[in-house]
Parts: structure tokens; sequence; C-alpha cells
């Protein structure tokens, strides 16, 4: 008869749902039944589909920046409490965190103090980005979970810096994502011109970045004489505020609205990105695309950012490759005018650029390429051993 074991796995967005998803997916072709595997969860629909019993939705947890967290201290602090109850009744084998870092780390420190975890096996994937803040925050981990493990090539060091135990096995996304762009042959000579703006993948980044990214694109449309092309990749739940936005500024005719993974090719055939400060500017970097960076947030937002956050290192093409290749324009220096002076030094020079970023590209496909059974393969083989 097979043994019965529960993994509980918890995400706290879309990004969380994407790599938890995949990874349920791989465990269950690697049990080959070995054991009656439930699944239970702090879910989004790609977990959903894959069977996991959900306790709730992960937008109940999902809140942007440090004021919004703050705001919700105690509603966060109310649902921890039932998520520590519920958890101690179902009793899981494993419990896997991913990203949702404050709410995953209070979870993990709450299950310990009320002694529920003494028999579940703590698993962390997504670590806080301490080398863009204080590094000596890592302290806050040690001890707590019995595996933490990082997706970031170069940031598992500062961690084991002071001494809390980390591992590196990969990305998902990126494996994933460079699996689709070797499958692309890219077209040469291109007569057609086209350019990027990617105002960001959540509410409250389009909200604050869209309007600067609209009034540049219509800058530079007036300067090169609108011979250049507009792509704009978005999710679909984003498209309507995006359209109005656009229509807005009567640009409609300038900018097409694309779905990321449907004009893959069109997107990766591009010349010059301005993109929002997030993982997009990884995947613009190994295309080779070359980018700049933008990010503007709250007054509140970026006075903490500014007080907390090393901004230098929060452009992740530049934290991995140790070079400052993306140029990063944050908060007040993310001008219609500042934009447009360095779009039109990437534009216009621009086999300069594609170089350097040809040349980036190569080196983070390095770094982000560990061995080729990938991230899902690594860390599945390092759970069952967990659960033997």
């Amino acid at each position: 008869m097979k043994k019965s074991k529960k993994i509980f796995v918890l995400v706290g967005e879309e990004s969380g749902d994407i790599i938890a998803s995949d990874l349920i997916h791989e465990i269950k072709i690697q049990n080959r039944d070995k054991f009656d595997l439930k699944f239970y969860g702090v879910t989004g629909p790609r977990m959903k589909s894959h069977g996991v019993i959900t306790i709730f939705d992960f937008t109940e947890i999902n809140y942007l920046g440090v004021s919004e967290i703050i705001l919700n201290f105690f509603l966060l602090k109310i649902k921890l409490n039932k998520l520590i109850k519920k958890i101690k009744i179902i009793n899981p084998d494993v419990l896997i965190t991913v990203d949702a870092k404050l709410f995953s780390l209070s979870l993990a420190k709450g299950l310990k103090k009320k002694n529920v975890s003494n028999n579940i096996k703590l698993v962390h994937v997504v670590l806080p980005t301490i080398w863009a803040h204080s590094p000596s925050r890592a302290y806050k981990w040690k001890k707590v979970f019995d595996l933490l493990v990082s997706i970031i090539p170069n940031e598992d060091k500062y961690f084991t810096n002071y001494d809390v135990k980390t591992i590196y096995l990969g990305n998902p996304i990126f494996e994933k994502f460079l699996n689709k762009v070797t499958t692309l042959k890219y077209l040469k000579n291109k007569k057609d011109t086209t350019c990027l703006i990617l105002p960001g993948s959540r509410e409250n980044e389009i909200k604050y970045n869209i309007d600067v990214l609209l009034k540049t694109v219509l800058k530079i449309n007036y300067h090169y004489k609108n011979k250049i092309k507009w792509l704009l990749p978005t999710l679909d739940r984003f498209q309507k505020t995006i359209q109005h936005k656009i229509k807005f500024y009567n640009l409609q005719h300038a900018i097409e609205i694309v779905n990321f993974d449907k004009s893959f090719k069109k997107i990766a055939e591009s010349k010059v990105a301005i993109c929002c400060s997030g993982t997009a500017t990884l995947q613009l970097s190994l295309l080779s695309i070359p980018t700049i960076v933008i990010y503007k947030t709250s007054f509140l937002n970026a006075i903490l950012g500014k007080l907390f956050v090393n901004i230098d290192n929060v452009v992740l093409p530049n934290f991995i490759s140790g070079k400052k290749v993306l140029p990063h324009l944050f908060q007040e220096k993310c001008t219609t005018e500042n934009l447009f002076k360095l779009f039109c030094e990437f534009y216009d020079n621009y086999k300069v650029h594609k170089n350097k970023f040809q040349k980036l590209s190569n080196d983070l496909k390095k770094e982000i390429i560990q061995n080729k059974n990938g991230f899902n393969y690594n860390l599945t083989k390092t759970i069952f051993n967990i659960l033997s």
C-alpha cells in the first residue's frame, strides 16, 4: 500500500502561481506512484487546474509595496492566524512557500512558535532581494526554513555570507523562456522599425508608469516623423485600461497592444525597449534588445525605496552580470525629457548598444543555466529526498 503524503504550497502572486504549478506538474511526473500525494495550498488559477485543494486564493494576501502592507497589516495578521490553524489540521509533510516573502516568513515563524511545524519540512522558493536592500536582513531567515531555494544566480552568496544555508537550482521562468528563444528564427534587415514599451505587470505599476511612457512616445514620434511602430505587451486583464490611456493621448494608430506569449516573435524582433523594472528586463536582455529601465511609484513608496533599497541593484540583468549595462530612471529622474534623450542615444547608435546587449545576453545565459536538468527537476528530486 502506498504511503500517503501531503504537500502544502503557498503563493502570493501570479508569477508564484506559474512556478508552483510547473513544480507540482514535475512532482507528479517523478512520483510514478511512489506515494499517494495530496496537494493543498494558497493558490492561483494554474495551481487549481492541477487539482490543488484551495484554502484561499492568493489575491487575499497580494499587496504591492510597503505602504499597502502596512495599511492592511491587521487583515494580513487575521489571515495568517487562520492559515496556521488550517495547516495544523492538514499537517502536511512538506510546506513550500513561493515568493510572498514577508507573509511566508511570518507563516514559518508562526508555525514554529505554535509548535505546528515540528514534523513539517519548510521550504521557501524565491528569496527576498536582500542584495537590493540590507544584506544583513539574511539573519531574519536563519534557522526558520529547512531549505532556502534561490532562483537568481549569485544571490545565494548573500545568504551564505551570514551562514544561512541556501542553494541555487536554476531559474524556472527563464529556463522556459530560453527554450522558447532557441526556437526563434530572427528576421534580418527588417524594413519596418518596431520598438517596445512595457509599463509593468501589476495594476499600480501601470498606474504610475503609463503616462510618462505615452508622453515619451509622442515626443519620439514627432522627432522621428512617426516612422517607429510601437508594441505594448501586457496581460489581458489590463488591456482595457491601457487602451483608454492610449486613446486619451491619441496614439491608437501608433501603438499595438499585444500578448507577450502570442506575439513573442514580433517582440523578439524589436529594436529598442523602454521597460518598467522587473523580470521583463531580464527577458529583454536575454533577447539582446537594448533596454532602458524605468520605475515610478507613489510618493510614500518612493521615499521608502530611497531609504531602504539599493537602487543600483534592483535591475536584474545588471545585478546578475555585475555590470551596469541597462540605464535605470527611478521616480523624479523618470521624465519624458530624460527618456527621450536615452532612447535617441540607443536608437541612433543601435549597433553599438546591440553589441553590448548581445554580450550581456551570452553572460546571463551562462549564469542562469546551471545544468541540463533544470530547476523543476532538481527541486523535485530534493523534495522527494525530504519525503523519503
